[in-house]
């Protein structure tokens, strides 16, 4: 398979840069999902994960709404916030402000339901 160039940024920082296999994020219509050679777009981002492809690896980030263009030269995601799932289960992370310590907490949430999707959970849980 033949990899693209994929930026996912945030007003803040760069989250990711690289050349991917694949690409999913969450639209207004759904799932979308890329490889490289799709049609030139720009469409609204919405909250949810971006799944990223890289050989065998997968990489699975959580990002709140946003846009992403797809040209010729590759996608670029702009996200008002975008965390990587792997990192916010990572104990090690330090937090010292309120607004960071709730993101840090939806992207553990967003992880777990990931992490449920499939399994067998009765309703009388939640």
């Amino acid at each position: 398979m033949s990899t693209f160039a994929l930026r996912i940024a945030t007003p803040a920082r760069d989250v990711f840069s690289g050349n991917v296999d694949y690409v999913s994020v969450n639209t207004p219509d759904g799932r979308a999902g890329f490889l490289r050679g799709a049609l030139p777009r720009v469409a609204v981002l919405k909250e949810g994960v971006i799944e990223v492809t890289v050989g065998d690896e997968k990489i699975s980030l959580y990002s709140t709404d946003g846009i992403f263009s797809i040209t010729t030269d590759g996608m670029t995601v702009v996200a008002s916030d975008c965390y990587d799932l792997a990192q916010a289960q990572d104990d090690s992370v330090q937090l010292d402000d309120s607004a960071v310590r709730y993101k840090y907490a939806k992207a553990q949430i967003a992880s777990s339901l990931i992490k449920m999707k499939g399994k067998n959970i009765p309703e009388e849980t939640f």
